[in-house]
């Protein structure tokens, strides 16, 4: 099975592209699930996110040439391509985390609201 950012992948730097592919191996069932619609694995996916986000920030601290040349706009754009799943997933993630805040912010009862 192809992933969908082969075409991308070729110009990564060799040991992130090997660490992208351990990841999209590690977290395949959560990934699957997610490409359904299904986020019943969040702690998965968060995971994988925190992970990603830490693999864009070490790859940050390197020198262009040390990423062989490549912008961080392009890494993260392949990266973005190598793991469309998780596109859907924050917009999920970032709804619930809205409708949360939103919540804690409203009045408790009708009785609070009357009284301020």
């Amino acid at each position: 099975m192809a992933m969908p950012a082969e075409r991308v992948q070729c110009t990564l730097p060799l040991d992130l592209f090997d660490q992208l592919n351990w990841l999209r191996r590690r977290y395949a069932a959560a990934l699957s699930a997610a490409g359904r619609g299904d986020y019943s694995h969040p702690a998965d996916l968060r995971s994988l996110t925190r992970h990603l986000g830490r693999l864009l920030a070490q790859e940050a601290r390197k020198s262009q040439e040390e990423r062989g040349g490549l912008k961080m706009l392009e890494i993260s754009l392949a990266v973005d391509r190598t793991f469309p799943e998780l596109r859907a997933w924050n917009q999920h993630d970032l709804a619930r985390l809205h409708r949360e805040r939103i919540q804690a912010a409203a009045p408790a009862t009708p009785q609070a609201v009357r009284a301020s």
